[in-house]
């Protein structure tokens, strides 16, 4: 108990990028074949997703169902159209594909905390998902903006949180952890996204944020993606991970890997596992292990 005391709490920050998501399934595995302890979670995007699967001691289970699946299933879980006005696609599938691994549990029946990041569209800011259903609020953080429907939580509109927060690391430290390792295989923003970002001022971030937050209609498909590309050519600083707090960076090499790559799933997981083995020795110096 007393070594227990000692030791530092040690969080785990996940970044989004959907199939590439896949890989942190290979990093945690190699986290826990080597005792690393993870004390708590955050996860953006499809990130959590895979952090919620991991807390729920579900895992290898998500994996065996990635892995075997087909781009028919993918399309089957994904491909659910309704009236385009506040997106293309219902979500509803989705939910029920990740109830499969958390079911109906809540965030405090997990056996970790867990954290998830989304995007609120009426404010323009951040959003911590750490209460309710689990598979809500994967459903929220996994709402690409202008394609699926967002997910309404305490008035608030909420669709991925990537824009604001690819790697959500400060919430860690934030909540208590002495050591964040981050794993990050996101893609840099494309050279238009880029570009635009070079003229544009953060202050006017902020004041669209502030004219938007005034607003409490219903958005329809138009406002979100213009609300969306605001951000993204606003905020790009948030999508790079110098731009996070971490002791430890694994970033697997899945970059060029496609969103929809599905064929590539134990490929993404194999490059989770090596980044992890070169990032470990690392690791366990800095925790004494």
């Amino acid at each position: 108990m007393a070594e227990e005391a000692k030791r530092k709490k040690v969080g785990l920050a996940l970044s989004g990028g959907f199939i590439r998501a896949t890989a942190q399934i290979g990093v945690i595995e190699v986290l826990e074949e080597n005792g690393i302890p993870i004390d708590l979670i955050s996860g953006c995007s499809s990130g959590a997703a895979i952090g919620a699967a991991y807390a729920a001691g579900t895992l290898p289970m998500m994996k065996k169902r990635l892995s075997e699946g087909s781009r028919r299933d993918y399309w089957q879980v994904i491909f659910q159209p309704t009236i385009p006005r506040h997106g293309l696609l219902k979500g509803e599938r989705s939910r029920k594909f990740f109830e499969e691994f958390v079911g109906d549990k809540h965030f405090i029946q997990l056996n970790k905390q867990v954290l998830m990041t989304a995007t609120d569209l009426r404010s323009m800011e951040e959003v911590i998902i750490e209460e309710g259903l689990v598979s809500t609020g994967i459903q929220a953080c996994t709402a690409v903006p202008g394609i699926f429907v967002p997910v309404t939580i305490n008035n608030q509109i909420l669709v991925d949180g990537a824009n604001l927060n690819m790697i959500p690391s400060k919430v860690l430290y934030a909540r208590g952890a002495d050591y964040v390792i981050a794993v990050d295989v996101s893609r840099q923003p494309n050279l238009i996204t880029r570009s635009i970002a070079n003229f544009r001022r953060l202050f006017r971030r902020q004041a669209a944020a502030e004219k938007f937050t005034k607003s409490h209609e219903t958005l329809n498909t138009f406002q979100l993606m213009a609300r969306t590309f605001r951000l993204s050519t606003t905020q790009i600083k948030n999508l790079y991970h110098n731009a996070y707090p971490y002791d430890a960076l694994i970033t697997p090499d899945v970059s060029r890997v496609r969103r929809t790559s599905v064929s590539l799933v134990d490929f993404c997981i194999r490059e989770g596992r090596l980044a992890a083995l070169e990032a470990l020795p690392k690791i366990k110096r800095d925790l004494g292990l």
